[in-house]
């Protein structure tokens, strides 16, 4: 469920609640919550600089 951020990385999925994205990544025990952010947001470079690849 979700779509794709795999342009951003490769794992990330988002979800739309209302204005906000809730950013996420599956994980063998379920779902990783990673950000939520307004969907307003330059929201491509939050991640950037992200190490939890």
């Amino acid at each position: 469920m979700g779509r794709s951020y795999s342009d951003i990385k490769d794992y990330l999925r988002g979800i739309s609640l209302e204005s906000y994205i809730i950013f996420y990544r599956v994980t063998d025990s379920g779902i990783e919550i990673l950000r939520v952010v307004s969907g307003y947001r330059d929201y491509p470079s939050l991640f950037a600089d992200s190490s939890d690849d």
